[in-house]
């Protein structure tokens, strides 16, 4: 395989294959046309109509190169600069740890609330946390999002990508954003990135903690969207290991430099 990271959008109807780059390889989801699909990388398979490159995406899929249009690099940011992030070995963006959190987003100081959650300085959140106008999301009950003032550009353009994409759609529910607990709400965790407004919650109810993202094309499926986000940066909660805090609703903002 050639590493090409990316993202794709399909000019038809398409099976995603998972296992190999070939038709008759098992198929785990079909999506309509107008489809944007992340691309990990380029490989040689079944020749179809002449055209034997794939593109391999995410969770070990292939889909046929020929149906897609318009590949988009994943190398700069929506504000024109390099991606500044950790990768893992996949090519998939790995969080930022909380020193690295409390280094670009502020020291935070709390204190700790009943059951995982906490209060913080009301300095701190006065200074850093705005209300971002987010019409995209007024359907599901956010027509404004509390983030914190260095991620605000990102969601927002990350939203408009998704309406850009035609995928609205798959906006059902979103779950919350700067919410300031501990992770799992478990006491004894760090602190979890909703605590600083750089995280979003999206379809809690096909993607729970713990549990496997729903599968492309599915409804309740994030997965469509994940090249957008990553497209300015964020980390992808379904990507997590181990398994147990695999967290497929959550998307968070990591970049080590917001300029």
């Amino acid at each position: 395989m050639v590493p090409t990271l990316g993202s794709v959008t399909t000019s038809a109807r398409m099976n995603i294959r998972t296992g190999a780059p070939s038709t008759t390889a098992p198929v785990v989801g079909k999506v309509p046309a107008g489809t944007v699909l992340t691309v990990r990388g380029v490989v040689h398979g079944d020749d179809v109509l002449g055209n034997a490159d794939w593109y391999a995406g995410i969770d070990d899929t292939f889909f046929w190169s020929g149906a897609t249009y318009g590949f988009e690099p994943q190398t700069t940011s929506g504000a024109g600069g390099p991606l500044a992030v950790h990768r893992r070995p996949n090519g998939t963006i790995r969080p930022l740890s909380d020193a690295e959190i409390r280094s670009v987003f502020g020291n935070v100081t709390h204190t700790e609330k009943p059951r995982g959650r906490v209060e913080l300085d009301p300095a701190w959140v006065a200074a850093n946390i705005v209300e971002a106008d987010t019409p995209l999301l007024a359907s599901v009950g956010y027509p404004k999002l509390s983030l914190h003032r260095k991620a605000a550009q990102a969601f927002l353009r990350v939203l408009d990508a998704i309406a850009a994409a035609g995928l609205t759609d798959r906006l059902i529910t979103c779950d919350g954003t700067f919410v300031p607990r501990h992770k799992g709400w478990d006491p004894n965790r760090t602190l979890s990135s909703h605590t600083w407004g750089i995280a979003i919650d999206l379809n809690a109810q096909w993607n729970g903690y713990g549990t496997e993202p729903a599968a492309l094309g599915a409804h309740g499926s994030v997965r469509e969207l994940v090249a957008l986000f990553e497209a300015e940066g964020f980390a992808w909660g379904g990507y997590f290991e181990p398994e147990t805090v695999r967290d497929g609703m959550h998307f968070e903002l990591a970049r080590l430099s917001q300029t």
